[in-house]
């Protein structure tokens, strides 16, 4: 009966600090080009980005053109990430700032040179954006993108098709 007593108090113990540590915005978010941003999909429902980032986010305002979650560290700093949705689904993922220790399955890591993209990925574009510059690699699913700005690695972003990286 006491081993029985102390697995049932270990089994919620762990739900316990399962549910204390699940659903926030990670601090060393990884980058899976054509995949997912910090766990983030395109096509995840809002309870979905909610179960993996939890409810702390801050709308976007009258600036964006569609529902946009902006998750970061600290109220008023733009550092973290943001979701954009269409129809309540992820249409967009993306880093804001560059939030120190982020860096993508393959090893590429924010602030590395701009040049160090080309040792991991075969980016297929470029596009301009205003401030930075994204090199995209595209497939059916949608587009994946490297942010570079002053010869470094700024950021990384997910869109579906036809949807610019500009966000």
């Amino acid at each position: 009966m006491k081993r029985l007593v102390t697995a049932v108090a270990c089994i919620v113990g762990l739900a316990i600090i399962g549910v204390a540590t699940a659903g926030a915005l990670p601090s060393r978010g990884v980058f899976i080009a054509g995949q997912s941003l910090a766990g983030v999909r395109l096509g995840d429902t809002m309870d979905q980005v909610k179960q993996r980032l939890g409810p702390k986010y801050v709308q976007c305002g009258s600036q964006c053109a569609d529902p946009t979650w902006l998750f970061t560290y600290r109220a008023g700093e733009p550092l973290g990430m943001a979701v954009r949705f269409q129809k309540k689904k992820v249409v967009a993922v993306f880093t804001l700032g560059t939030p120190t220790g982020w860096k993508s399955s393959k090893g590429l890591k924010l602030f590395d040179p701009i040049a160090t993209v080309y040792q991991y990925y075969t980016p297929n574009g470029e596009v301009r954006c205003v401030g930075f510059d994204a090199l995209t690699i595209s497939n059916p699913a949608g587009t994946s993108a490297v942010y570079a700005a002053a010869g470094v690695v700024y950021g990384f972003a997910l869109v579906v098709p036809g949807m610019t990286v500009c966000q």
